[in-house]
């Protein structure tokens, strides 16, 4: 259980990190699928 919620942090972490070398225009763009937007 213990590995499973430490990959589970790093997979968290790394997609904050992306998010910070994404532009704010980027992140905000309109999309297809989902809620329309990352």
């Amino acid at each position: 259980m213990l590995k499973l919620f430490e990959y589970n942090w790093q997979v968290r972490q790394d997609w904050f990190a992306w998010c910070q070398d994404v532009s704010e225009e980027e992140l905000l763009k309109k999309r297809t699928g989902g809620i329309g937007g990352i």
